[in-house]
């Protein structure tokens, strides 16, 4: 049999002293960018033609120098991003990984685990397990309740959303009603819309004034559905809303449920993190009776993407949903005591995530990630305080957990289109290139808002803001104005 002498050797490959050179540039790339993240911008976007004009190109043939490869990562990709990292970052909800998270999925990407199965990688599968009895510990949740990590918040809404559809009777799941806040995240939506469900399945009930979920408002739907031949069944609650960090009364809603018969799903993917403070176990009490809850370690604890998580309180029903035998898993079958987290979700093949995590603990302490929570918190009130004294500020949420939601007011009672006003606001302050904040709407108004979830932001990077946005506002009043 004739043999080609190339398959006589594993296939070409950058030799290991070529690899530590290229390793060695990574890490001082990544520690300089992590030393002088403060003094950076927030970042730049850009057109598609720009960006086409840049990067569009057929793959080389051969291979190119490295030096020259992440030179052009840090000339023409890096700057055409925004930096959730700098501590002035402070939209959306931003994820802001602690540097050991980064060690963690350094070390997780060259192992390259496949952590399906507990056969395969036993190790993994521990450390997995072991930070879900961290979250669950922390949340008062029962020790026999199991969970998964994801790839983030949406994929654990959809997976909370099936596991609580399984043991519905198909002739019912046409009937079935989801009952959401109207701060609802919009992945439940989404996950509704994946799961097959209608829109008139899906019932958003009126928030009070204060935008949360009320259990008054949710038994009165319950209600006025079950006289219609409806099946209501499942209820989707928020514990730190993506708008405000409003906290629905997660303890009222609870005994609704209980006494409906409804499954109760907490979307915890933000605020979680302060349950860990005095404040936060205050604000999210009656969070250990929910059905299921999803958490996110990659927004405030303080991990690089991506890191998503679901508990769910009767563990069984995981594996009761998503468990399949085919011929070609035979060999993986666990034994009584081993997991095997393929059998828990939607993902076959998964990556060591827990790994990040568990090695930020290890570095860092438990107490880090409590001085975290508190901090934040001690932070969004002192923003709020300092807008207050400016004068010129309108609070139009009060503080909720981290999230501080406001407008620009000029004194005087200048004549001025309030949103006009502060979407320009907002605007110049992203081309400053010293901070960004995001924008929503609450009752119809333009809101901007401040969300402190990041390790780095100081007091300072909180007066520096206001005074940008005390003096852009005045800027933009006097143009418009003359």
């Amino acid at each position: 049999m004739n043999l080609d002498p190339l398959l006589l050797d594993p296939h070409s490959h950058p030799s290991t002293e070529e690899l530590a050179a290229a390793g060695a540039l990574v890490v001082q790339w990544a520690l300089q960018n992590h030393a002088t993240l403060d003094e950076q911008g927030i970042g730049l976007s850009a057109t598609p033609e720009v960006m086409q004009k840049l990067l569009q190109e057929p793959p080389p043939e051969t291979g190119r120098p490295f030096p020259d490869i992440l030179r052009r990562f840090d000339e023409q990709i890096a700057p055409f991003a925004f930096k959730p990292c700098n501590p002035r970052f402070l939209a959306f909800v931003p994820g802001v990984p602690a540097f050991p998270s980064v060690l963690g999925d350094w070390l997780a990407a060259a192992a390259n685990f496949f952590c399906g199965v507990w056969f395969e990688a036993a190790g993994p599968t521990q450390v997995e397990l072991t930070v879900l009895d961290w979250f669950k510990s922390w949340l008062s949740y029962p020790a026999t309740a199991r969970g998964i990590l994801t790839g983030g918040g949406s994929e654990a809404n959809l997976t909370a959303l099936v596991v609580a559809r399984e043991r519905v009777p198909y002739v019912d799941r046409g009937r079935i009603v989801l009952y959401v806040s109207e701060q609802r995240h919009w992945s439940v939506d989404r996950a509704a819309k994946v799961m097959g469900l209608f829109p008139q399945q899906i019932y958003p009930v009126p928030a009070g004034a204060d935008l949360k979920l009320h259990a008054r408002a949710l038994c009165e739907a319950v209600a006025r559905d079950r006289v219609a031949g409806l099946v209501p069944w499942a209820v989707v609650a928020n514990a730190g809303a993506t708008n405000t960090g409003a906290v629905d009364p997660l303890d009222e809603i609870a005994t609704v449920c209980a006494e409906e018969r409804l499954w109760l799903h907490v979307d915890a993917a933000y605020g979680w993190v302060a349950i860990l403070a005095d404040e936060g176990k205050r604000e999210l009490a009656g969070i250990e009776r929910a059905d299921s809850i999803t958490l996110d370690p990659h927004k405030w604890f303080a991990q690089t993407f991506e890191a998503g998580c679901l508990l769910v309180r009767d563990g069984a029903r995981l594996e009761e949903t998503f468990r399949l035998r085919p011929d070609y898993m035979q060999d993986v079958v666990p034994d009584e005591g081993e997991i095997n987290f393929a059998d828990h979700g939607i993902a076959l093949t998964r990556r060591f995530r827990a790994l990040k995590i568990w090695l930020s603990v290890q570095m860092l302490g438990a107490q880090w990630f409590r001085d975290l929570a508190e901090r934040c918190l001690n932070l969004a009130a002192y923003a709020q305080r300092r807008l207050e004294a400016e004068g010129c500020f309108e609070i139009l949420h009060p503080r909720q957990l981290s999230i501080v939601c406001f407008r620009y007011r000029p004194q005087g009672g200048a004549d001025v289109d309030l949103d006009c006003l502060n979407e320009a606001i907002a605007r110049d302050l992203l081309a400053s290139g010293r901070a960004f904040l995001s924008s929503t709407r609450l009752h119809g108004v333009y809101a901007l808002r401040m969300c402190i979830i990041n390790w780095r932001t100081s007091a300072g990077d909180i007066d520096e803001i206001v005074r940008l946005l005390k003096e852009i506002g005045h800027k933009v009043v006097d143009h418009d104005g003359a």
